[in-house]
């Protein structure tokens, strides 16, 4: 990329994103806990619990059995939970899948409707190679017209860029810093608490389960 080139997309970024009203921001410190469906009860006849190797499967198979899915993909809670309730089937009932499904986007969430769009779908598996990513676009969506930015970058050929140059470039990662300093940009360049892909989720499922068996474990 030509300097001319970067010079024109850091102000281009800094004229779509620095903070000129309050009025469109949001509480970016967690995601909403917004109606989420009670735990299946577990039946009377408890299963043995499966390996963690068996566990790992069930959740590899799952998602390559769904049409259309791509690793990296965003993933949404009307996804998730019938994973969750294969496990439980399998006999491992998770016990922190109130947890886990507040960490993921429900399937309504603005973002989550936006990448499911055809242009949408392109964009996403764009910024899913990017490191921090999708992170970038929860950041940007709380911002003043974050809403208005994302749907400018779905719909633009080169739109994904914009997120390149934040993810990739020292210029970029410099910007975040900046932008972190203003009211609704707080923690630019960092994570945010949402589980993104099935890479982030296996992880935070190996964890739960890694954490209630070494509880069990020490109570036999």
């Amino acid at each position: 990329m030509s300097a001319m080139r970067k010079l024109s997309l850091v102000v281009a970024i800094l004229i779509c994103l620095l903070p000129v009203s309050r009025g469109n921001a949001q509480n970016s410190e967690a995601p909403a806990a917004d109606s989420l469906p009670e735990i299946v009860p577990e039946t009377a006849e408890k299963k043995k619990v499966p390996s963690l190797d068996e566990v790992m499967q069930i959740i590899e198979d799952y998602f390559s059995d769904r049409k259309g899915y791509k690793s990296g993909d965003l993933l949404t809670r009307g996804q998730i939970k019938p994973l969750l309730r294969e496990l439980q089937q399998a006999g491992w009932p998770v016990k922190a899948e109130k947890e886990i499904l507040k960490r993921l986007h429900a399937d309504t969430d603005f973002l989550a409707a936006q990448l499911s769009t055809p242009k949408g779908i392109i964009f996403m598996r764009r910024i899913a190679q990017m490191p921090g990513g999708y992170d970038r676009l929860d950041h940007i969506l709380v911002m003043p017209y974050g809403k208005r930015r994302i749907r400018e970058f779905i719909n633009s050929p080169g739109g994904y860029t914009m997120i390149e140059y934040m993810t990739t470039t020292k210029g970029g990662k410099n910007l975040g810093k900046y932008l972190s300093k203003t009211k609704t940009g707080k923690g630019f360049n960092q994570p945010t608490p949402y589980i993104y892909t099935q890479t982030q989720l296996t992880d935070v499922l190996r964890q739960a389960y890694e954490k209630e068996n070494a509880k069990s474990k020490r109570n036999r």
